[in-house]
């Protein structure tokens, strides 16, 4: 899961789910339960990718949120590796990047416009880290097949969670000043990947508002972040969740803006720990566009998208036109790259580990293809 937290008032960075059968462009497929082997392997599972596909979402789980999984490989229908996991004996580098997940795993593929996907039996190998405990995970198919054209609309289901004090509900959100400020800052900055907001639709959050209106993590444990993506909350299943929060508490002491599944998210699937993401509304009063720029970077991680470079500089998207940033300069007292060396490197781009109003507010072409591509955008 990937994070923003504010510096110098700057924005810097369960239960199986069911995907949308009854949504017109998604073909979803049940693949069966894969038990792993000692090493950690589901072994090959199969996938029959239908004609005119553009992308594939392969989602497992679940599996706990004290292990970890991945892809192996990928195998295209002539049986070559798509992809290799690092640590694959057969590893090569291509155009395509797999988190390391826990309790759910959501695996997207095409996300690069250089390394494209065709129609016929493919297959996944997954890897659950769970120490050589044999572990048994229920997986499933979700395949895009409407078209895809140089504009894409990304419909959300906003839930407010406990925002009494801002007067902000269900009834309120439509025509809430700063709430809507901050939807159109974020329309902005997708603007150059060709996605627009579609329908909203506000929703008020029924669980458990005292435990989930200060969503409490750390570096070791974000299960209440992931319990609270799993909550039924309705809306629309071919849509992006966000829920809008009082507070996301860091155990360290840093003060985290928002959180997102993946990437990428189990788009189209509810009842997962990567079924949406989170957003504070800490600073909606005084700043809606921090609120909106979190949203974007955010929720293009949901959507697939990488940071363009990952902080310490030595990982990078898999996108040939983002500019990338390698080195960090530990000028600050750490090895993480900021903005004034990064700049013209990476630092203006909505997808910089670090994005900052005013600074990070562009978005290239493989980009918005990359996002326009996901089966919650239609």
């Amino acid at each position: 899961m990937t994070w923003l937290i504010a510096m110098l008032g700057l924005v810097a960075c369960g239960n199986n789910g069911t995907g949308d059968t009854g949504a017109a462009g998604l073909d979803v497929q049940p693949l069966g339960s894969y038990t792993t082997d000692t090493g950690g392997l589901t072994g090959n599972i199969p996938l029959e990718i239908p004609d005119g596909t553009s992308s594939v979402l392969v989602h497992c789980g679940d599996y706990g949120y004290d292990v970890l999984g991945t892809a192996w490989d990928i195998k295209d229908s002539s049986g070559a590796y798509y992809y290799t996991n690092q640590y694959h004996d057969a590893y090569a580098a291509t155009q395509m990047r797999v988190g390391n997940l826990d309790d759910h795993l959501p695996v997207l593929f095409p996300v690069s416009p250089d390394h494209d996907i065709s129609s016929g039996s493919w297959s996944i190998n997954a890897w659950i880290a769970s120490g050589g405990t044999p572990t048994t995970v229920d997986c499933e198919a979700i395949y895009r097949t409407d078209p895809v054209g140089s504009s894409g609309t990304i419909d959300l289901n906003v839930v407010l969670v406990g925002l009494d004090g801002l007067g902000l509900d269900a009834s309120t959100a439509a025509d809430d000043a700063d709430l809507q400020a901050a939807l159109s800052y974020a329309q902005d900055l997708w603007s150059d990947a060709g996605l627009v907001i579609g329908n909203v639709t506000y929703l008020d959050f029924k669980g458990n508002v005292d435990r989930y209106s200060v969503v409490d993590i750390s570096d070791t444990d974000a299960s209440e972040f992931g319990d609270l993506l799993k909550q039924d909350v309705g809306g629309t299943t071919r849509a992006m969740t966000v829920f809008f929060v009082q507070e996301i508490a860091d155990a360290s002491g840093a003060t985290v803006l928002g959180l997102a599944a993946g990437p990428p998210g189990a788009a189209t699937v509810t009842g997962t720990s990567k079924s949406g993401m989170v957003v504070t509304t800490a600073d909606l009063r005084d700043a809606p566009n921090e609120i909106g720029l979190i949203l974007a970077h955010e929720g293009a991680h949901f959507l697939g998208l990488f940071h363009t470079s990952e902080k310490t500089g030595d990982v990078q998207d898999p996108l040939s036109d983002t500019p990338e940033c390698t080195e960090a300069s530990n000028t600050d007292g750490n090895s993480y790259l900021d903005r004034d060396e990064c700049a013209g490197k990476g630092a203006d781009n909505v997808m910089f580990w670090a994005p900052a109003i005013d600074i990070s507010s562009t978005m290239t072409a493989d980009q918005g293809w990359v996002l326009r591509r996901n089966p919650a955008v239609h």
